[in-house]
């Protein structure tokens, strides 16, 4: 058999997961395709991954690879995978790669995150969407997003537990779109630390409730401080949409 290197895009609903990353004694995405992959090869295989992302979240456009000697073809691997998988998890796209390809290389990241901003909650949004009943400004929430552009240190919208080595990052852009009741952010820069978007959301969310001011986002981010910044928006409203590698 010829040793070969395989990229997969995998799109996913979070609700059932307790992550992507595999943990000891609960389900999670990246578990439940190392045991398929595992079997089919008869011999372990691990993944290497470009975004961990936390239980509840979501994905359309993970990215995955691993190298092993294989007599399958992308497409063969494809379709094992997708006939054997749970509904909520599919294998979009499988190619094979040089095997110097690392999913962890990505140039940029892209994520969104859904607001469900109507008078009542729509139980098709359910763990798909943040519902909040409230109605918000949506002009201060578009003052403070453009405080978050740039290369900044966002240690005060990090959550605690990370092992990050540096909190710089960079946002290169945040789109805002709505269609009826529901606002779409979306977030591209060069990666986020953990529960960077969601505590991003969380604080703009309160600005639109009228706690905080838009220009008090300068403030938090000078304080370093995540006492200062708003709460965390739920995990379930929050998609990882794609890496760039180019």
């Amino acid at each position: 058999m010829e040793l070969k290197s395989y990229k997969m895009i995998i799109s996913y609903v979070g609700t059932e997961y307790c992550g992507w990353q595999v943990q000891a004694g609960v389900a999670t995405v990246q578990g439940i395709i190392e045991n398929l992959l595992s079997r089919t090869f008869d011999k372990r295989i691990i993944l290497r991954y470009a975004s961990r992302t936390d239980s509840g979240v979501h994905a359309l456009g993970q990215v995955a690879g691993f190298t092993c000697e294989s007599k399958f073809t992308a497409m063969e691997i494809q379709r094992i995978l997708n006939t054997q998988l749970p509904q909520d998890i599919a294998i979009k796209a499988v190619e094979e790669v040089d095997p110097e390809f690392d999913p962890r290389k990505a140039k940029r990241k892209t994520y969104f995150y859904l607001i469900d901003n109507g008078e009542i909650r729509d139980p098709f949004k359910i763990n798909r969407a943040w519902w909040t009943r409230h109605r918000l400004n949506k002009s201060n929430m578009l003052a403070a997003l453009e405080y978050f552009k740039g290369k900044k240190d966002f240690i005060a919208f990090m959550g605690s537990g990370s092992g990050a080595k540096t909190t710089i990052r960079e946002i290169y852009d945040i789109s805002v779109f709505e269609k009826g009741d529901v606002m779409k952010i979306s977030f591209t820069g060069n990666g986020f630390l953990k529960q960077m978007i969601r505590n991003i959301v969380g604080t703009v969310v309160e600005i639109g409730k009228g706690r905080f001011k838009p220009e008090d986002v300068e403030k938090m981010l000078k304080s370093r401080d995540r006492r200062t910044a708003g709460i965390t928006a739920p995990a379930y409203g929050l998609y990882l949409e794609r890496i760039y590698y180019e």
